[in-house]
Parts: structure tokens; sequence; C-alpha cells
């Protein structure tokens, strides 16, 4: 039988808990890391690229840096995906192994990923320049170098307000109620396509659009391995509308709920309603009038309410 402990609450009323050995889960602080540590391991850059000649030639170069920085042996992969323009001229000048890939960001990557031959694959979008002191890619690779992670994702500091109503209306609310296992391990950025992971953990085939970097994510949740957030610091690319990709990924990611019997068929096509409700809900943001944090907050509460309303009992 297992011990009980006794607490008072209010006057006479009482009630009792199992007691809980304090000690589970500590790990002895002289014992090794559970990971291994690759300080020398090799390093692949891959920077999936579509027209991206105005800033190709400076993102292969930061991660020319970066991979000096880490003091590995490295190469940097410039996956050129259908490009019409200088792109992969411009990446080859700066040194870059560049392959050619078909149309779409899961393409380019695919093409990268499986041109590498390094320990380690770091990916960084083509059009994605970072203002912190040292390359992005230093900080999302040192943790698996070290033994810490099999994988990073970057947290990213600034965004802009349109990831961010992806978060609160779509992502978080059903992830927390479908895999909240997931949460924790992403940070506050889960759609950032700038991330890193031991080679063998990155998917052989991914859908060949934008979709892709949430199917990374859902891959990795499959093989339950060490995911970590990492913290970063300013950062800037263009803002393209893809105005079909939250259904797209709304429709993915519900798939895999329903594939993994987090949730029945019935509550799949009661999420569709939902879907509708919250995305009615983001499309009332006006920048001009709504304070962006406010509006973030209203947003959750809304798509946490009609979860309650349109889905239960999820």
């Amino acid at each position: 039988m297992l011990p009980f402990e006794t607490i008072a609450l209010t006057g006479e009323e009482m009630t009792t808990r199992p007691l809980i050995d304090p000690a589970l889960g500590l790990i002895d602080v002289d014992s090794p890391r559970s990971l291994v540590s690759l300080e020398d391991g090799t390093v692949s850059i891959v920077i999936p690229a579509h027209n991206e000649e105005e800033t190709i030639g400076e993102i292969t170069r930061e991660a020319f840096r970066a991979i000096e920085l880490l003091g590995v042996n490295g190469e940097v992969i410039v996956s050129a995906s259908a490009c019409t323009d200088a792109t992969a001229d411009l990446a080859a000048k700066a040194g870059a192994h560049v392959v050619e890939s078909l149309a779409g960001k899961g393409n380019a990557m695919t093409a990268g990923i499986k041109a590498s031959g390094s320990d380690i694959v770091c990916l960084i979008d083509g059009d994605f320049r970072y203002l912190g002191d040292e390359p992005l890619a230093v900080g999302l690779v040192k943790p698996i170098l070290q033994g810490i992670a099999h994988a990073t994702i970057a947290d990213l500091y600034w965004r802009p307000i349109y990831p961010q109503l992806w978060l609160f209306g779509f992502f978080a609310p059903l992830a927390g109620r479908v895999f909240p296992e997931l949460l924790p391990a992403l940070g506050s950025t889960p759609w950032s396509g700038q991330r890193a992971a031991l080679s063998e953990l990155w998917p052989a085939e991914l859908p060949d659009d934008f979709t892709s970097d949430l199917a990374i994510l859902l891959h990795w949740h499959d093989l339950n391995i060490r995911l970590r957030p990492v913290a970063t610091d300013d950062w800037v690319n263009p803002q393209r509308p893809k105005p079909d990709l939250l259904h797209k990924e709304f429709t993915l990611f519900a798939d895999y709920a329903l594939s993994h019997e987090r949730i029945d068929s019935t509550q799949r096509e009661h999420l569709e309603t939902w879907f509708a409700s919250v995305h009615a809900h983001m499309a009332e943001y006006r920048p001009d009038q709504d304070d962006p944090q406010q509006f973030e907050r209203s947003l959750l509460r809304h798509a946490l309410a009609e979860l309650d309303r349109v889905a239960q009992p999820l």
C-alpha cells in the first residue's frame, strides 16, 4: 500500500494524498549527460532559397562564419528552388555547394538535406537576416554538439503579428488539447523554419510546400526526441502572403491527431467548424486600431471557448 500524508484544509475537513518522493527524476550530477557529445562533429548548413538574389550572398557568408565560430568541419549547401534569378550563381560565388530542386520549400529542404553529408544539419531560410552578434546557426547547432539536445528550433524574439495569430488562434489551443506534450518543447514560434538536428532525424520526404515546417515537427514528435527551443535575437525577412497556408497546416495537424487517435472522426469534422470561427476572428484584426498583444489574448480566449462549444469533449 502507498504511504499517505494527511493535510489539513479548512476546519475539520481533511484529505489524504499519496506521498511523492522528492528525489524522483533527479539525475546524479556527477554522471555524464544522457546524450552523446559531438564536439568533433561535422555540420551542414542548408539554405532553401527561391529567387533570393538580394540576400543569398549575405546568408551564405554568415553560414560559413557560423561554421568557423563553431570550430567544426562543415559545408554550406544552397538548395535553389526553381530559381529564375541569380540566386544559384551568387551562392556559388560565395562558396556554397548549390543543388537544384523543384519549386516549393519542402522540395528545397528535402534536396538540401539529401545532399548533406554531416553529423548535424541546420536549416536557415535564404531570406532570413539575423541581427544577433553571432549567426543564428551557432546557437542552433551548439546544444547538439554539446550533447544537450537532439534537435533545436529558433524561439524568435521578435515576430510579426501573423505568425502570432497562427500560434494563439490555432496551434497553441489545439495542440494544448490534443498534444500537450508538444508545447513545452517548441517555444513561442513553432512555425520557425530555422532549426537544426542530427542528420538521421530528418524525414526522407516532406510535403512540397510550406507545410513542410510543421511536418518536420510532427515527425520529430513521433521519434520522441529531445527537442529544445533556442532563445534568439531580432531578425527580419520579407512578409509574403500565403493565404491558403493556415488551413493547410490546420488540416495537416488535425489529420495527424486523427491518425494518432487523439481525436475521433466526429471531432475531426467539428474542428472544421472551429477553424472557420477562429479564422473569422483572426480576420478582424486591424493594425491601425488593435493592440497586438490584447488581440492575441482575445483570440486565444475565443479559440479555447470555441473548442469547448464546437468540439466537446475534446
